[in-house]
């Protein structure tokens, strides 16, 4: 039944549908201008400054900006004609300055600087699009997505000033921007806090990098270094210290959880101490107490590195942070999550929110490692984008470009990039490098590139549905750990779960409403009740709120006043839907289709067995070994059968020796997994569209020595001879090697139409003939053997990227003896292969590499029986 991957593209060819003209289709981009010739014809004498922002609220803070005028800044006060300097000259440069510096005011002055004309500012954003007016701005305010679609477009040119803010918050979508940049001759002018700024002042050619702090020498805070968990170090007496001198705090800790429940349990046992926390799950207003200085001391606030650089909290003097953080790390070209230390910059940052800013600022780092503060300094941006080949992949095919011709900031991952173009081939929205009209329209739409496929192929019904679930992450990121979806639950789908949880959200607490034109839902006060019953994170509810306006404006349709529930009828055409579209990742009997293990994830109601469509995320284990977890919709199997299709046929030969003969497979495949194998044995006459087929399985088998042809013992001979003198010529007789050898054996069987008569043709390969007599003798008198220190050494002649070179194999203790000066002269390089029974072989191109492995191979068993030792006795192995 199902097997392991079949040996076909990883996803099976997808035309869509021809009923796709009866659906709905998005119109235009609206993150595009109306009219874009219009835009690129009203170019401003200087060109635009086009501002790239990190975050849609970074959007309107840079926005708010533009509009302070008498804000006096250290950036400012440090820098402020040389800055205006610097922007006239025309040329490139950083700016890294702490947080308070004023780095954001400081855009202002440099558009003004480049542009020497009134200022004219706008933002697009998700949630406000291109306007008929936009040819008129001369600052344009983006987010990376909506810079990376302009620059596609060609709306970015060499003329424009490309301004990045926070350019240490590194996503793919930004890495893309900046070699989009380059790409169109872009000048850019960058500002970042806590970072080296070495890589990006090489990479983008800055004529300049302005440093500036607010650091105070005389605010110098004390630093303490203890080795403990954040719940430990919270004991009854750090408690009442912090209680008594009314300090102000936050505490830095990894996890979502881990906050909460930091927060809480202080706040329930000390009711003098104001606790509260914030992460990416909460919006901003829960804690605005904080940053407006409402807050009574003493306070707690515990946070998620959401909170490191983008929150100013008034009265803070105290800062704790915990030495640990989640990030990708991109493997095999897999953005696989791993747990580990926090890096120089993330912990400068942290504790500059105190150091060098208040008077008897306090910092102390619960870690395991032995730091010492004052050496760290700031290190290189971790940059993200080798993880995220299919995007890389989209943007080239829009553009028109191949990756190679792209500056990309981090090498990017061939083979992956290969795969994702064979699979947006696959998928009909790339072809011959560009992308297909289908292509065009799933790129249009504001969400993955997944959930556009089943919005462009989705009946009306299903869109709400499908515009709800394509802005929702996951399931498990959308709720709390204590969590009520009693009534909610589409059995087998996190996706309409998810759907159903949002839904009654708008439907019991929402309206119409209108935010910079655009119609979406918002919500009454009864919302935070409703979301702390079921345990849902409000700000997963707003987000998703924006997102399916986004997709009902891209649709050009009514955003609907209420939203259904997925039915039973719903939810069997959705499912129906994901089946014969499959845009996502598939685990089948929880395994991908190369065979890797995936469980389903902890929180998730798809079922444990079965199919499973989603999204594949991978993360370290406590040993560091990756591992999949799949969140998604449950496909049936008779929906994966009746979606599967039929693979192209193929001669195998096939029954035992006696009984041999030819036979006909076809696969029934289902992107990428193998479901069964059907074949069917030849008798007589081969149909003429195998002929061809059959001649190439058979001159295989024959290449095997697995058929039972008179002339098969005589063949295998002769390709021992022949492969042995290819190899001591270092591939220099072409007409020797396989390829060759193969279409000499295949010339031979033209005309076989049967089984019979390919026992009854001949088959002659003779070395004689086809080794000229002066090759082979000089060839087979090369030597055999060496002896060395009396040992008789073997030698192995090999073909290595198309150079000659001889294999010396040694055991283990003539390795030890052996050296340089005891080497026998050859005429070609020397490798090294040392035996040692059932353990691998050791190889390398001199002594001193293989000895080298053989010195490492211990250390690295005793680090493996150290990795995989358990916790122990008595509490958690740190």
């Amino acid at each position: 039944m199902m097997g392991r991957a079949a040996d076909d593209p990883a996803t099976l060819p997808i035309r869509p549908s021809a009923r796709l003209s009866s659906l709905v289709h998005p119109t235009r981009n609206h993150f595009l201008p109306p009219d874009p010739a219009a835009f690129k014809r009203t170019i401003p004498l200087h060109g635009r400054v086009i501002v790239i922002a990190p975050t849609r609220a970074a959007c309107e803070t840079i926005e708010l900006a533009f509009g302070l005028t008498t804000v006096e800044t250290v950036l400012e006060r440090e820098h402020g004609q040389e800055l205006r300097d610097l922007a006239r000259a025309g040329k490139g440069f950083g700016i890294v300055a702490g947080t308070g510096t004023g780095k954001t005011l400081g855009i202002r002055p440099i558009a003004e600087s480049i542009l020497q004309e009134p200022l004219k500012v706008g933002v697009v954003n998700r949630e406000r699009e291109a306007t008929p007016d936009t040819p008129t701005w001369n600052v344009v305010i983006v987010t990376t997505g909506i810079a990376r679609r302009w620059f596609q477009d060609e709306l970015i040119t060499l003329r424009d000033t490309i301004v990045v803010d926070e350019i240490h918050q590194t996503s793919a979508e930004l890495e893309l921007c900046l070699a989009l940049g380059k790409r169109a001759g872009c000048r850019f002018i960058w500002l970042s806090a806590t970072v080296d700024p070495a890589f990006y002042a090489r990479y983008l050619g800055a004529a300049d990098v302005l440093v500036t702090e607010a650091f105070d020498p005389a605010l110098r805070a004390r630093v303490t270094v203890e080795s403990k968990q954040a719940e430990e170090f919270f004991d009854d007496r750090f408690v009442r210290h912090l209680i008594q001198q009314k300090r102000g705090v936050a505490v830095f800790v990894p996890t979502r959880r881990e906050v909460e429940n930091l927060a809480t349990s202080l706040g329930a046992r000390w009711p003098k101490l104001t606790a509260a926390f914030y992460h990416g799950g909460e919006p901003i207003r829960v804690i605005r107490a904080f940053l407006e200085g409402d807050a009574q001391r003493p306070f707690l606030l515990a946070m998620t590195a959401a909170g490191q650089s983008a929150l100013n909290v008034r009265g803070l003097d105290t800062v704790v942070i915990y030495d640990a953080r989640y990030g990708n790390v991109v493997q095999r070209g897999r953005n696989v999550l791993q747990r580990m230390y926090l890096g120089a910059n993330e912990i400068l940052q942290m504790a500059g929110r105190v150091h060098g800013r208040v008077p008897n600022g306090e910092v102390f780092i619960l870690s395991d490692r032995r730091l010492v503060f004052d050496e760290l300094k700031p290190g290189p941006p971790e940059f993200q984008l080798a993880g995220d080949a299919e995007r890389v992949a989209i943007t080239c095919a829009a553009i028109g470009v191949d990756a190679g011709d792209l500056e990309l900031p981090v090498p990017l991952d061939r083979s992956a990039y290969r795969r994702a173009v064979a699979l947006l081939t696959d998928r009909h929205i790339i072809e011959d490098g560009r992308l297909t009209t289908y292509g065009r329209e799933v790129e249009a739409m504001p969400v993955e590139r997944p959930w556009g496929e089943l919005l462009v192929q989705a009946d009306p019904e299903l869109v709400p549905l499908v515009a709800v679930a394509s802005n929702i992450d996951s399931l498990h990121r959308m709720t709390r750990e204590e969590r009520d979806l009693h009534g909610l639950v589409a059995n087998g789908s996190d996706h309409l779960t998810a759907a159903n949880l949002f839904a009654e959200a708008v439907n019991q607490h929402g309206y119409l409403g209108q935010v910079y034109g655009l119609p979406r839902h918002l919500f009454e006060d009864g919302l935070e009740e409703w979301a702390e019953r079921r345990g849902v994170l409000i700000k997963a509810i707003e987000d998703t709120a924006l997102g399916v306006a986004a997709v009902y404006r891209a649709l050009e349709l009514p955003l609907p006043k209420t939203l259904p529930y997925a039915s039973k009828e719903l939810r069997n055409r959705f499912i129906e839907l994901v089946a014969r579209v499959m845009p996502f990742d598939l685990v089948i009997d929880e395994h991908t289709a190369d065979g890797m293990e995936a469980r389903v994830s902890r929180n998730s109601v798809a079922g444990s067995w079965g199919a499973v469509a989603g999204t594949l995320r991978f993360f370290g284990d406590r040993f560091g070994t990756p591992r999949a977890a799949i969140e998604g919709t449950t496909i049936p199997y008779d929906l994966v059968r009746a979606n599967a299709r039929r693979g192209p046929p193929r001669v195998v030969v096939t029954g035992p020796r006696k009984h041999q003969g030819l036979a006909v497979t076809r696969r029934l495949s289902y992107f990428g997994f193998d479901l069964e194998t059907m074949t069917e044995e030849i008798r007589g006459e081969l149909p003429p569209e195998l002929r061809e087929l059959a001649r190439d399985a058979l001159t295989d088998a024959l290449l095997a020595g697995e058929t039972a042809h008179p002339d098969q013992g005589k063949v295998r001979r002769a390709l021992e001879e022949l492969g042995e003198l290819w190899r001591r010529s270092g591939g220099s007789l072409a007409e020797l090697a396989t390829p060759a050898l193969r279409e000499r054996i295949r010339g031979q069987l033209e005309g076989v139409t049967t089984w019979e008569t390919f026992l009854g043709r001949r088959v002659r390969l003779d070395p004689l003939a086809l080794a000229p007599a002066e090759d082979r003798q000089r060839l087979m008198g090369l030597p055999s053997m060496v002896r060395l220190l009396g040992d008789a050494i073997p030698l192995d002649y090999q073909v290595e990227d198309g150079t000659g070179v001889v294999e010396l194999r040694l055991r283990e203790g003539q390795l030890r003896r052996l050296q340089e000066r005891d080497l026998p002269l050859l005429d070609r390089p020397v490798r090294f292969v040392v035996m040692r029974g059932q353990k691998p072989a050791l190889r390398g191109a001199s002594l001193d590499e293989v000895r080298e492995q053989l010195r490492n191979e211990p250390r690295e068993r005793k680090q493996e029986r150290r990795q995989f030792r358990g916790p122990r006795r008595g509490g958690k192995r740190r």
